[in-house]
């Protein structure tokens, strides 16, 4: 018989946002697929679990893949966390659990901390529905054409963005609107947790030069007209 994939939300900040399940499932599992077995150990060691740790991440899929497939094959469980938040939600864990369902192994969500949940739901935009970009192209063309699209459907906006590209990004928003309500969230449930909130261009301009940790999630309400 099969083991199963555990697709397992993990805190993005605040450890004790962990969900009993999650402990739960990371207790029983035979191995954890991890993007940094340093951070993944860090959390592990907190909730005073010991658990074999491997690997997983875009430079290492062919590899893992395979790996993980033969676990499950044997009967045995993985669970599937990333650094921080909820697996294959912009996530290259999404490769994984598409090739696993080929096989006809079983996937479970333990569901839990989500960056984007986490950032929308105290944003303060009105209006129903959103649409989720993940981490937007590179080049301004591109990231520009893609937004236009999006915020043209006349629903929130979210992206995820490094924090090395924020203000960059922040600039091409303000290009297609200075006047577009903006929420950038930043240390999502940590000590230093913030939303800035204003106009793309006032927004663009508080947060030039400011130093940014961690990725951070932007959310964009569409124009009134």
């Amino acid at each position: 018989m099969s083991g199963t994939l555990f697709v397992v939300a993990t805190p993005i900040g605040h450890l004790a946002d962990i969900t009993l399940r999650a402990i739960d499932t990371l207790k029983t599992v035979s191995l954890v697929a991890c993007e940094d077995t340093r951070r993944t150990n860090i959390l592990l060691h907190h909730l005073n679990i010991q658990k074999p740790l491997m690997r997983y991440d875009e430079h290492t899929h062919e590899q893992g893949c395979r790996r993980i497939i033969d676990v499950l094959g044997m009967g045995q469980s993985v669970a599937l966390v990333t650094d921080a938040g909820t697996p294959t939600i912009s996530d290259p864990g999404r490769r994984l659990v598409e090739e696993v369902i080929k096989k006809g192994q079983n996937v479970v969500p333990i569901p839990g901390p989500s960056a984007l949940l986490a950032g929308l739901c105290a944003s303060g935009l009105s209006g129903e529905g959103f649409i989720f970009l993940g981490f937007l192209p590179r080049k301004a063309g591109p990231a520009g054409r893609l937004l236009r699209e999006a915020l043209g459907l006349g629903k929130n906006v979210v992206i995820f963005e490094s924090p090395f590209r924020v203000h960059a990004t922040l600039s091409v928003i303000a290009g297609i609107g200075p006047d577009l309500h903006v929420v950038v969230a930043r240390e999502l449930t940590k000590i230093h947790e913030e939303f800035i909130r204003g106009s793309a261009r006032d927004v663009t301009g508080r947060m030039d030069g400011k130093v940014v940790k961690g990725e951070v999630v932007i959310m964009i309400a569409p124009a009134s007209e």
